[in-house]
């Protein structure tokens, strides 16, 4: 049997970020522009939003192999 595989959605918006699909148990992991890991979240629900408090700049998440960019002003 083949697993399908579903890609998560994420928003980040008012400093919250929102998932849609998002594979429960794996972590959302963090990172600023130059690498540096900021924070670790794990994913409680695939329906998973969460306030993250980041200050103005440019953030990479990562969730397994889905990767996102956003920019905070």
């Amino acid at each position: 049997m083949i697993e399908e595989q579903v890609t998560p959605e994420m928003v980040f918006s008012n400093n919250k970020l929102y998932m849609k699909n998002a594979p429960v148990g794996k972590s959302v992991e963090v990172y600023s522009i130059i690498g540096n890991k900021i924070k670790e979240i794990k994913i409680t629900s695939s329906e998973f939003e969460q306030e993250l408090n980041l200050r103005r700049g440019i953030y990479i998440f990562k969730v397994g192999i889905s990767v996102w960019k956003s920019v905070i002003k």
